[in-house]
């Protein structure tokens, strides 16, 4: 049956108007209704937003499977993901990299909590690349702490790359050094890539700096942050 509450919700959230007057009983309910789906059908973002509350709510994997073979039949930019507890509409990207970060998100660690705010926000419906880029760097953070600065109360970054690059002798990394690269110099610049480029954390002086990260950077450090995590959490890297 039509609910009401449910159409009122749907229009807050999606942001239109159906212009439906309201009304408690079964014909109204059902004009309610095919005004929605009206209005909907006419706007693709709103659309898109019922279907990611509506996969908010939902816990059974018929529904997921059914919804998920639609969006590829469709040949649609969109896919179901893991956001956070439940499920919602994530970016489609490469299938690998996707399984890879739901796995480390379904861990429960703090690395894998904050990695999965980090997905949300760049890959999600609900958008904010400054916020994905900021979890990156802390879900590095709290993978690298207990390794490179256990002993820190307030660890950063920063002070993490300070430590690997002031004794790299000091740290074992499973990649094995040749004649044209060092492992632990690839982490190192992959770590300080990371974090100088976060400059949404301070106001630069030049006006014409921009004030927020970019969506594709944040996009880019969530895919960096993961294999950090990952070599961290792993104990791909460790003292000597």
């Amino acid at each position: 049956m039509p609910n009401a509450t449910l159409i009122r919700e749907l229009e807050r959230v999606c942001r239109i108007d159906t212009e439906w007057p309201g009304g408690p009983n079964f014909g109204q309910l059902l004009d309610g209704l095919s005004m929605l789906r009206q209005t909907l059908y006419a706007n693709e973002s709103a659309f898109l937003t019922a279907v990611d509350l509506h996969l908010s709510r939902v816990g059974d994997s018929v529904t997921l499977d059914a919804l998920q073979q639609i969006l590829n039949d469709a040949g649609s930019e969109w896919r179901i993901g893991e956001i956070g507890p439940g499920y919602g509409l994530v970016k489609r990207i490469d299938d690998t990299v996707q399984h890879a970060a739901e796995e480390v998100a379904r861990q429960g660690t703090r690395p894998g909590k904050l990695l999965a705010d980090a997905w949300r926000h760049a890959f999600s419906m609900q958008r904010d690349p400054s916020a994905s880029y900021r979890c990156s760097v802390r879900a590095v953070e709290a993978a690298a702490g207990p390794v490179l600065t256990p002993k820190d109360p307030r660890p950063s970054l920063g002070k993490m790359i300070m430590t690997l690059r002031d004794g790299l002798q000091k740290w074992r990394f499973t990649f094995t050094i040749d004649s044209a690269v060092d492992p632990k110099h690839v982490l190192l610049q992959m770590m300080q890539l990371l974090w100088t480029n976060e400059y949404s954390r301070h106001v630069d002086a030049d006006p014409s700096a921009p004030l927020h990260v970019s969506q594709e950077e944040a996009e880019s450090a969530v895919v960096l942050a993961l294999t950090l995590v990952n070599w961290f959490t792993s104990g791909a890297v460790a003292s000597v």
